[in-house]
């Protein structure tokens, strides 16, 4: 936590959660405010063996730098999230600390253990429920609903997307650096479509670059290194899987092939014609 104070923003992934413990929870959620703040009440529990009802509350101190509350938060859920990820994406959720995306959560807001029913079986009963100070309920049985409902693995490159896009509203330095990502985000969520002929058209010899076609795929290299295949952003833009800050971009005039560009996340540009035989 104390690295992740240096974020721009931040992405808890509880897809696959299926759940911890109450204080880790209110650990966690501690560094989401800021030092000064006043505590924030997180949960209720009513304990049935007990009769009593307990709360919980963001701690005094944590050890460390705090996120603290002006950087955007965002959860991402599935339906495997439970239990006490559930709790966590509930409270941020109901504080509108965070922005949760993902799929409908299981749906367990009630803690309990197993006791023994007879000599053969033991039966799981509930022995708390969860009542949130906020709604006056929980998400048992029904589950968290987020924000942005999109499939599991959509979550994390819409969450992304989403940053991105924030950040990009406001100037600052980093503003053309945001910006840059947002096309390549926005192709793994919906991919761009180009034809088999026109990408066959692309191939060939740009001095130290080939771009070549095999299986309906565009491929890129340089000098001795191994092809990589191209993800296209456009009809004439593509980028790189495992090079991000890197994109290539066709040159053509009057639908004549020229060369190719290369682009660079820091606005640098080179260029590399195309070879004629």
């Amino acid at each position: 936590m104390n690295f992740l104070s240096n974020s721009s923003a931040l992405i808890i992934d509880l897809r696959n959660n299926g759940g911890g413990s109450p204080s880790m929870i209110q650990l966690i959620s501690t560094y989401l405010y800021d030092q000064d703040e006043d505590p924030v009440h997180l949960n209720n529990f009513y304990w049935r063996p007990s009769d009593e009802h307990t709360q919980t509350w963001t701690l005094p101190y944590v050890p460390g730098n705090r996120l603290g509350s002006d950087v955007d938060v965002y959860v991402l859920t599935s339906g495997q999230t439970f239990s006490a990820a559930e709790e966590f994406t509930y409270n941020l959720k109901n504080l509108e600390r965070a922005t949760i995306v993902g799929e409908t959560t299981g749906g367990g807001a009630h803690p309990g253990g197993t006791q023994i029913a007879t000599d053969r079986f033991v039966v799981w009963v509930p022995s708390g429920r969860a009542i949130n100070p906020i709604t006056e309920t929980n998400w048992e049985g029904t589950g968290v609903t987020p924000h942005v409902d999109v499939p599991r693995e959509e979550a994390l490159a819409k969450a992304h997307l989403m940053a991105l896009e924030k950040l990009a509203d406001k100037d600052g330095p980093m503003k053309a650096r945001y910006e840059w990502y947002v096309p390549t985000l926005n192709a793994k969520l919906n991919p761009a479509e180009v034809s088999a002929d026109v990408l066959k058209s692309y191939a060939g010899s740009y001095g130290p670059r080939k771009l070549t076609f095999e299986d309906g795929q565009l491929f890129y290299n340089r000098g001795e290194n191994e092809p990589r295949p191209l993800i296209p952003l456009s009809n004439d833009l593509f980028f790189m899987e495992d090079i991000p800050y890197f994109r290539v971009k066709i040159d053509k005039k009057d639908g004549q092939i020229l060369g190719i560009k290369g682009l660079y996340d820091n606005g640098r540009e080179d260029y590399s014609p195309l070879e004629r035989t």
